[in-house]
């Protein structure tokens, strides 16, 4: 693995898809992965939030709990400095979405994402 490459941060409230991202994420040279299901469980990070270089967030994280949006915004009240990209399983239209793709630096990928689009993701690494 490159020391070069960014550490991540995972945040899907499906467990079966976090494991393989973190698998897939290893796989592809991230420096590490870290994968959370909630805005709760990024909160509990605290501080800790600020050794990741790139957040990958589900724009839906379940029925009625905090989104991928609002993770988004808690991160950034933390002045986190790293890239912020979304995933969704969601029509473009969702609001959820359109509220996501208009938040400047950020990219939006639709569920299924491919590796290629990952490899670049952690290639790119964190912003500058």
């Amino acid at each position: 693995m490159s020391e070069s490459l960014p550490a991540v941060l995972f945040v899907d409230d499906d467990p079966d898809l976090c494991a393989v991202m973190h698998d897939a994420f290893l796989r592809l040279g991230a420096r590490s992965c870290k994968t959370l299901g909630s805005l709760r469980e990024v909160q509990e990070l605290g501080g800790e939030v600020h050794a990741f270089d790139l957040a990958v967030l589900d724009i839906n994280l379940g029925p009625g709990l905090p989104n991928g949006v609002e993770v988004f915004y808690w991160l950034e009240d933390q002045d986190f400095k790293g890239r912020v990209v979304f995933l969704t399983g969601h029509a473009h239209d969702d609001p959820r979405v359109i509220t996501a793709a208009a938040i400047t630096g950020t990219l939006v990928f639709s569920k299924p994402v491919r590796s290629e689009d990952l490899r670049r993701l952690l290639e790119r690494g964190a912003k500058t």
